[in-house]
């Protein structure tokens, strides 16, 4: 019996399994880039990727929301790492008495009395000791490192949702959805190409010269190939081993697939933009959100003097008019600088 979920907060995808993995299972989880979190029982995935979400399809038939959230997560961990200080607190108190006990038996100032029977004994105690109070040291210092690591956990997570962290995560992801749309853009350009009617061998020598596609010729598959090996699709062309016809068909199917793969990272990006902005909204939006820019007022942007501001003469709707200078005491001039 198993389970997975999506969590748009961190972007993971996590599958928790009932029973213990059967290798093969295992090494396919594995390979598919999922790590096994001990502490919460299950396996978590960095990110989302078309295959990691097919296999989890695959292998539970659906993907759940996540039921707790990122801040939750991180006190769960903040109250682990509570507890690991503690721990190692105690530790450190245990050796800091287990040296004390040891100094007590030893009178205070008594040097080692060489040749005597208790040099032996007196030099082991003053080794216990030492070593002792190493190992107090180093276990006030790990627990203190777990109470910093607490800390951290909660902090982060709450950082994480504060509204200009999450504005800047939301143009972040609008970059990466324009880069895949970029990628759709250009595998139609090139599908439309391909598929045109009359085309000639020197038509696909010019396409493929631009279509950077690699092919692994065999001889099974392509008899007219002298070797078999990894080259362009120019390259199958210009030897030879393939027709313009077949060049065609290996390019379209290629396309074909590269646009079905990419929507779907597209559809992913959108969906997490919806999500944050969604998120951003409710929260009441970032400063500029709620007081936005007024004519009369100021702003700061890359033509501003250096930790000074902008006059804003004009404001529209993706745009503010502000009076510069090139910071060389001139004379003013408008400048339009969008948001």
């Amino acid at each position: 019996m198993m389970t997975a979920t999506y969590s748009p907060e961190d972007n993971k995808l996590r599958l928790y399994a009932s029973s213990r993995l059967d290798a093969e299972l295992y090494a396919r989880v594995k390979t598919a880039g999922f790590k096994w979190a001990p502490r919460q029982d299950l396996f978590v995935a960095p990110m989302w990727t078309p295959g990691r979400e097919d296999l989890l399809l695959e292998l539970c038939g659906e993907i759940d929301d996540e039921d707790t959230n990122l801040v939750d997560r991180a006190e769960e961990r903040s109250e682990r790492f509570a507890d690991y200080s503690a721990s190692r607190t105690e530790d450190a108190d245990r050796a800091q008495k287990a040296v004390a006990a040891i100094a007590d038996g030893i009178p205070f100032g008594q040097p080692i009395l060489i040749g005597h029977h208790s040099e032996r004994r007196h030099r082991k105690d003053i080794e216990r000791i030492d070593n002792g109070m190493r190992r107090a040291v180093k276990m006030w210092d790990t627990a203190k490192y777990w109470t910093d690591r607490a800390d951290a956990a909660v902090r982060h997570a709450k950082y994480k949702e504060r509204p200009d962290v999450r504005a800047r995560r939301i143009k972040t992801l609008e970059a990466d959805k324009r880069k895949q749309e970029r990628r759709i853009a250009e595998s139609q350009k090139f599908l439309k190409m391909w598929q045109r009617e009359g085309l000639t061998r020197n038509l696909a020598l010019a396409i493929s010269n631009q279509d950077h596609i690699t092919v692994y010729y065999t001889k099974e598959k392509y008899p007219a190939s002298t070797y078999e090996g990894a080259n362009t699709l120019w390259g199958g062309l210009d030897k030879g081993i393939i027709n313009e016809q077949e060049a065609a068909v290996i390019a379209i199917r290629v396309h074909e697939r590269s646009i079905a793969f990419v929507q779907r990272w597209l559809t992913h990006y959108e969906n997490r933009i919806a999500y944050e902005r969604a998120m951003l909204a409710e929260g009441g939006g970032t400063i500029a959100d709620k007081t936005g820019p007024e004519k009369g007022g100021a702003c700061r942007c890359w033509a501003s003097p250096c930790e000074g501001w902008s006059y804003i003469q004009k404001v529209n709707k993706v745009s503010v008019t502000v009076l510069d200078n090139w910071n060389n005491g001139g004379a003013n001039f408008t400048r339009t600088m969008p948001f």
